[in-house]
């Protein structure tokens, strides 16, 4: 899996703004976007709001996991200025127990990575599952709040395998999870971030910590 070194968070944001020009450059219709929630999101939607208006009128964004209980993902995309992308056109899908997330698959899959290796809400000990369902709810999580609802291993199976994956490490507070993540010793059971590695999809790690210290 590559790597992509950062120092600030808009280096970041400028690789996002270049990386999806070039997709809306490369490719015509709608352009099919995963988001995770938390912190890193913002990030990712300053990076869409630099966009030219015809490539945000393309964007249907993707919300891959929910809290249930709380104060909402969907939030922390609007308090990043999620509005004005809507108001050019974008689009924003949230992810439901109640129906599948998408029926395209995505061309952009962003994953932040927890202190525990976890993406979405799937936590250390969720795989293997038996959910053929894209979504699932999650009633017991280790992180507040208990009641999630996330894309499930098989939904990241359907609808990113042909997309580039970036799993996002930022913060020192991820060192532990992607030296355990690079050490190529653990799977999904332990490390769910593990899992665009034993499988194949296109990923990247993208990271702000310094090499020579990892």
């Amino acid at each position: 899996m590559n790597i992509e070194r950062i120092h600030t968070t808009k280096e970041l944001e400028q690789m996002v703004r270049d990386d999806l020009l070039s997709l809306s450059q490369e490719k015509t219709g709608s352009l099919h976007i995963g988001l995770p929630g938390g912190r890193s999101a913002s990030h990712l939607i300053n990076a869409m709001l630099t966009l030219p208006s015809e490539s945000l009128g393309r964007m249907r964004l993707y919300l891959i996991d929910e809290r249930l209980e709380g104060e909402r993902n969907e939030d922390t995309l609007r308090e990043a200025g999620l509005q004005k992308a809507l108001d050019q056109g974008t689009t924003l899908t949230i992810v439901s127990e109640e129906k599948p997330l998408s029926d395209e698959p995505f061309d952009r899959l962003y994953l932040g990575v927890g202190e525990d290796g976890h993406i979405a809400s799937l936590f250390p000990g969720s795989w293997p599952n038996s959910a053929d369902a894209q979504t699932m709810v999650v009633i017991d999580s280790p992180k507040p709040p208990k009641r999630r609802v996330t894309l499930t291993y098989h939904g990241f199976l359907t609808l990113g395998r042909e997309a580039k994956v970036y799993l996002l490490f930022l913060g020192e507070g991820k060192r532990d999870a992607l030296n355990r993540l690079m050490s190529g010793k653990e799977d999904a059971h332990t490390l769910p971030c593990s899992f665009f590695v034993h499988h194949p999809f296109h990923g990247t790690i993208v990271t702000d910590l310094r090499e020579n210290t990892l």
